[in-house]
């Protein structure tokens, strides 16, 4: 499924609705191929799915407990950042995993030592090689 075709074509009720979420909310629409995150109240980031070059996990030191953090980057935008607090984030991370293999492995990628600051990638979208080939010079004619 191409997810770039789908997007945008969410119903305008639908996002109305997530607009009136409670802030920390996060959920996939695998359908029309996004990720939605309600950061705040009122406030909505929607990404497109197919434009996620890499999915990171990374972890912040609180005085309680370690909370981990999954950094989902975009090119020519601010990672979306949704954290294990977040609503929902159990299940985005379940229904991602068929999109981002490797991505249900945040819990063990970050360990949990204190003070310890961990960053791993869980996911990176591969990208095409040049021809392995040297350049050959054109044929004289």
């Amino acid at each position: 499924m191409d997810h770039d075709e789908n997007h945008g074509k969410r119903p305008l009720f639908t996002r109305l609705r997530e607009r009136l979420v409670a802030r920390g909310a996060a959920h996939v629409d695998l359908e029309a191929g996004v990720l939605v995150a309600t950061p705040g109240s009122l406030r909505i980031r929607e990404v497109p799915l197919a434009r996620v070059n890499r999915v990171e996990a990374g972890n912040r030191d609180t005085p309680a407990w370690d909370t981990v953090f999954l950094f989902f980057h975009v090119d020519g935008e601010e990672p979306l950042v949704l954290s294990e607090e977040d609503k929902g984030f159990a299940e985005l991370v379940a229904d991602l995993r068929g999109v981002f293999p490797g991505i249900e492995g945040w819990a063990s990628a970050v360990p949990s030592v204190k003070f310890q600051l961990t960053s791993v990638d869980l996911w990176r979208r591969e990208v095409p090689e040049a021809s392995e080939q040297p350049n050959e010079p054109a044929p004289a004619p």
